[in-house]
């Protein structure tokens, strides 16, 4: 086995398919990266049983295959080595089964590989019909979206979004019990989708997807998502079990509207969050007193207390309101959003409060208050 490819074409490849290495396991083959040539055709496959994902480069100029063959390689040292050397191609060659010797301009190394028969076998084949997304849309919704999933495990169908898609019109959920985010976008081809996808492997999925505005193709089955874009396969398990009816969440009247200037509120929550207070977890108050203005204020009885007012965009009335929420979940829905106006519909001091861009629903963002007047 032996191939001749430029540093820069392998370096990128083992940049996208090591983040489906397994970083700890039992199992070191996981650890391994299998590299096969076949058919003109050189690929690259790691799996960490949650993820797998597979890039396939095509013989050319500039990725010179010799010698047909497969391997698995210690994968972290294999990128460090890639990284390091300073020649403009990447020379491989797999000798005595076991020996793989890597050449890159006066730079010589010998790894020993892993044993091939233990690599557990990947399947990217469907049978399902794809779902196409433009990927700087797909990668936006994500962004928009998993921050509100849970971490625990107590509760797994939580650390999913929830896809949904009916009538050409694709919606995604997220949420961890104390925050929902809910984003809805238009699909390319009407598609019936019910599927909870777990938020780490979109996550990671994001990380791969250039800025530029390409093609992804998704396929559901029963237990697994798989999603093709470019030279590059990304597969990953589906979550069991039936999402929450979030539906009954929204509320359906509110008390007041008011209008904030994004950044502008970013910056003073920001500000505020320099004072932690109830066991170290940040919280900001809103104290809506005039009809023009809010007061924007945290304290700790350790530090100290910072008191700020910001204008609002409209005029409220008759409004006599406080109410406190999370720092860390304020900004993160904050910036979820793109533009730069933003109502929060308030329902109450302990009763969710909604946030929206103006003129667009497509995105939704709902909070829980903190109890603490």
């Amino acid at each position: 086995m032996k191939f001749i490819i430029e540093r820069e074409i392998l370096l990128s490849t083992l940049l996208n398919v090591s983040k489906g290495l397994s970083q700890k396991t039992p199992m070191p083959i996981l650890t391994g990266i299998q590299i096969i040539i076949k058919n003109d055709q050189i690929t690259f496959i790691t799996t960490n049983k949650e993820i797998a994902i597979k890039v396939i480069l095509e013989k050319s100029e500039k990725i010179r295959l010799y010698e047909e063959g497969e391997c698995v390689v210690p994968g972290k040292y294999f990128v460090d080595i890639v990284k390091k050397v300073e020649g403009k191609d990447v020379e491989f060659t797999l000798f005595e089964k076991n020996s793989i010797k890597i050449i890159s301009d006066r730079s010589d190394f010998t790894l020993i590989a892993y044993d091939k028969t233990t690599y557990p076998p990947t399947n990217f084949t469907t049978n399902s019909n794809a779902i196409l997304f433009d990927s700087k849309e797909l990668k936006k919704i994500i962004r928009q979206t998993s921050f509100a999933c849970a971490t625990s495990e107590s509760r797994i169908v939580l650390t999913s979004l929830n896809f949904k898609a009916k009538n050409g019109t694709l919606e995604i959920v997220s949420t961890d019990s104390f925050r929902l985010a809910k984003k809805q976008s238009k699909l390319a081809e009407e598609a019936e989708i019910r599927a909870n996808i777990p938020s780490k492997s979109l996550e990671e999925f994001c990380k791969i997807l250039d800025d530029d505005s390409t093609y992804v193709k998704m396929y559901l089955e029963n237990s697994k998502a798989l999603f093709e874009y470019k030279n590059i396969f990304f597969m990953t398990r589906l979550i069991e079990g039936n999402y929450p009816d979030t539906s009954s969440l929204f509320p359906k009247d509110y008390l007041f509207v008011a209008e904030f200037n994004k950044n502008e509120l970013i910056n003073a929550v920001d500000r505020a969050s320099l004072f932690t207070s109830l066991d170290n977890l940040s919280i900001v108050k809103f104290n809506f007193c005039n009809s023009k203005k809010v007061e924007i204020s945290s304290n700790s009885s350790e530090i100290g207390k910072v008191v700020e007012e910001i204008y609002l965009l409209n005029e409220i009335n008759d409004v006599n309101f406080q109410i406190a929420f999370s720092t860390r979940y304020l900004l993160e829905a904050l910036r979820s959003f793109e533009k730069d106006k933003i109502n929060f519909y308030f329902t109450g001091e302990i009763k969710p409060t909604i946030l929206k861009e103006i003129n667009d629903e497509s995105l939704t963002q709902l909070l829980l208050p903190v109890r603490v007047f």
